[in-house]
């Protein structure tokens, strides 16, 4: 196994996407790695470092270490522009093909005549000077560009539009792993390269870079599908030479790279449980004017959001996408959910939905990840990436595009919800899997017992998601935590049962607790696939109703506000 360290010396990155300008490039792609080290190679062009440089790009791709980041706000910086001139550029370059042909002649005659001298040899001097005398293109005013030597001067500067998009990583370090070791000698000449390299992308992103022995699981591995990441293949070193023979440092460039595709890593720490639902999230963030929609509107967002994506797939759909058997019967295994996210669980939070989740199980067969993932690139292809709307009729639209980097909302970071906890309280209440009977009405024994078959229904629906059975259920029609609207706001949510018929479920909220860590995203209930039943990870204390109000059955809430 060999590793490479990164660290961010300034505790940013600053480095520009390759499809956009205007976002951030995170985590560091592969490919601008091995450039920088190419460029450290250039100045020697040592063939030791060389042989180094073609072992690394003929491996595998490598996995990734990288924390979640936060991106900085980009603004526009208006820079002059440094290549005004008095000259026309076709005469810089008409120039410079000149004095390379002079300088391929000094050199082929220095060889033919053994080092000596020659007359011809200084024939070719005085052709190498008389080119490299640049006072004849300006001496004449005939030849000058008035408004471009205009230009030259600091009041006349033009300024071109710039951007320089960064991120602020939690953790200011990435760490590259390959799953082959070199040579020692091999890996001692790669970190004295690395040793060399001081700025990854922008020339004010810092690091200090190193071979690492002791690397740590990754968060991020090489997939079929999923994110798309600039990576090295082999070839690169001799793609990056002719490239730069084609612009010389100064034409127009572009990075020759192998699209390589990256997933979250699938395994958890040995003492960690994960839902059997767990996969890809594919986040698309509402757009500022259409963040007013308030969380009890969960299952009519995720229902035109789903019809959305069935829209865009092709037919005939999956079963693990539309979750339905070809005679409309539901399927048992996990399927793709759709999920919405509320602002909840902060002292301002209020319940409105920032934007959406679409969840693709990582048990999905391939077929079925790649028709999710086409319906989704052809909603864009129609539309844009920044331009997707649900539309609702008489009832408006909201616009969203697809997040491709971590966003500046918390509620539209994957960390809000796949976080690690033995305790977790709902976002949005879970439909029942069964119906506990009066929880309002009749005797307290009768209301008592229909409360504990809704702790049981809690509970059995862990055991759906492939968890084991919490230590603790409280369930509850208030809220547990700030901003999260309560059960009775929610419209009546229904489904067909087994017999055919429309089943109404119970909403209800609750505050689950296991005696091992769960990592999220953690869904819950006969609504799990639709948005209802999201759980938020919680901290150890005791949590409560946001009103410590009287329960609903009588029952008195207790503990603190979370």
């Amino acid at each position: 196994m060999f590793a490479i360290e990164i660290n961010f010396l300034t505790g940013r990155y600053v480095a520009t996407s390759h499809y956009n300008r205007r976002l951030p490039e995170w985590p560091p792609h592969p490919a601008r790695l091995f450039s920088a080290l190419v460029a450290e190679w250039a100045v020697e062009q040592d063939p030791t470092e060389r042989q180094a440089l073609e072992w690394l790009e003929a491996q595998p791709p490598p996995s990734i270490t990288a924390s979640d980041e936060l991106p900085r706000k980009v603004v526009k910086h208006f820079v002059p522009v440094n290549d005004a001139s008095v000259v026309k550029l076709s005469a810089y370059f008409n120039k410079l093909g000149r004095l390379k042909k002079q300088l391929q002649n000094y050199w082929s005659e220095i060889e033919a005549s053994e080092g000596e001298i020659t007359s011809k040899v200084e024939k070719i001097q005085d052709k190498i000077n008389k080119e490299l005398d640049v006072t004849n293109l300006v001496s004449e005013p005939s030849s000058t560009n008035p408004k471009s030597a205009g230009q030259m001067l600091p009041e006349g500067r033009t300024k071109q539009e710039r951007f320089f998009p960064s991120v602020k990583p939690a953790e200011p370090r990435v760490i590259f792993t390959w799953h082959a070791t070199p040579q020692p000698d091999m890996s001692e000449l790669l970190d004295v390269m690395l040793k060399r390299v001081t700025r990854l992308g922008h020339s004010s992103s810092l690091v200090s870079c190193r071979v690492r022995i002791d690397p740590p699981d990754a968060t991020l591995e090489p997939a079929e599908v999923g994110k798309s990441i600039r990576g090295v293949s082999q070839g690169q070193l001799e793609n990056l030479e002719r490239k730069f023979q084609e612009h010389n440092g100064i034409k127009p460039r572009s990075l020759p790279y192998a699209e390589i595709r990256y997933r979250e890593a699938k395994e958890p720490a040995p003492d960690v449980l994960r839902p059997n639902t767990v996969g890809d999230w594919q986040i698309f963030a509402f757009g500022p004017h259409s963040r007013a929609v308030p969380s009890t509107q969960t299952v009519t967002i995720t229902k035109v959001f789903r019809s959305a994506i069935f829209h865009h797939a092709q037919d005939p759909l999956p079963e693990g996408l539309t979750g339905h058997k070809l005679d409309g019967t539901p399927i048992k295994l996990p399927h793709v959910g759709f999920y919405a996210l509320p602002w909840v669980g902060y002292e301002h939070a209020d319940g409105r939905v920032m934007g959406l989740a679409l969840n693709i199980p990582n048990s999905l067969d391939k077929s079925t990840v790649n028709a999710a993932y086409r319906a989704i690139n052809n909603w864009e292809q129609g539309r844009g990436p920044n331009a997707l709307n649900l539309n609702f009729g008489r009832n408006g639209s909201l616009s969203m595009q697809r997040l491709t980097t971590t966003s500046e909302l918390v509620t539209l970071r994957k960390s809000r919800w796949f976080g690690k906890a033995k305790k977790w309280g709902t976002a949005t209440p879970i439909a029942l899997p069964t119906h506990p009977g009066q929880l309002t009405r009749g005797k307290a024994e009768t209301r008592s017992r229909a409360w504990q078959r809704a702790e049981e229904a809690v509970a059995k629906s862990c055991l759906h998601v492939g968890l084991p059975e919490p230590k603790n259920v409280a369930v509850s029609l208030m809220p547990f935590m700030h901003g999260v609207r309560p059960a009775p706001q929610f419209p009546a949510f229904s489904q067909t049962g087994a017999d055919g018929n429309e089943v109404c479920r119970k909403l209800l909220h609750a505050v689950i607790e296991f005696d091992v860590l769960i990592s999220g995203p953690l869904v819950l209930g006969a609504g799990r696939f639709l948005g209802l039943g999201l759980m938020c990870p919680l901290a150890n204390k005791k949590e409560s109703p946001n009103d410590g109000a009287t329960k609903a059955d009588g029952r008195k809430s207790s503990g603190k506000k979370s």
